[in-house]
């Protein structure tokens, strides 16, 4: 109750600050009262479904803003893809000349110790970024992980639909993949 608003004798008030009359004769204290009860039930009402819809309008937007935080964060997660997909083209080249083993072997000891180094600390950079390779071979083929490029003839059954050759290392970050494994799959004959 404001302090303008006005109670006559009989417990009336307006919201206004006018009060009101009501003659003595037609309402009795009780019935007044209950007046009062019902007015007062009415705000309680009321109170509770405004107090009901602010409730629901604050979880709203609590979980509006943690919806929002967890796509900034899953962006920020991605948003480097793309310079860790170029950097997985020099980790590429590393592992070619690894697996020459002749060349490799003609570069002077300290120039393969330091190629060696280097490409560990691209690996290290690429492992603190997310990135993980994808184990391929002697494994059933995977659409979703391999992308065969050709077929490699098996002699045993169990070996068909294998991954016999990775030509291509594939890499997934976070969990998602970024690049699929370039492979050969084999192919049983009867």
């Amino acid at each position: 109750m404001n302090d303008g608003d006005k109670i006559s004798k009989n417990g009336e008030f307006s919201d206004e600050g006018e009060e009101i009359t009501v003659e003595e004769e037609t309402v009795s204290p009780m019935e007044a009262l209950k007046k009062i009860k019902g007015k007062l039930m009415a705000c309680e009402k009321d109170k509770m479904e405004y107090l009901s819809g602010w409730q629901r309008a604050k979880a709203d937007m609590v979980n509006a803003r943690r919806e929002m935080d967890d796509e900034k964060a899953r962006l920020a997660k991605f948003s480097e893809k793309s310079l860790v997909v170029e950097f997985l083209e020099l980790a590429d080249s590393f592992d070619r000349l690894f697996k020459n083993k002749e060349s490799l072997e003609k570069i002077d000891k300290n120039w393969r110790q330091g190629i060696e180094n280097l490409r560990s600390q691209l690996v290290g950079i690429l492992k603190t970024r997310g990135v993980e390779g994808i184990e391929c071979s002697g494994k059933k083929f995977d659409p979703k992980e391999h992308e065969s490029i050709g077929e490699v003839d098996v002699d045993e059954k169990e070996k068909d639909g294998i991954v016999m050759e990775e030509m291509r290392s594939g890499y997934k970050m976070h969990g998602v993949i970024i690049r699929p494994s370039l492979v050969r799959v084999g192919k049983f004959k009867e």
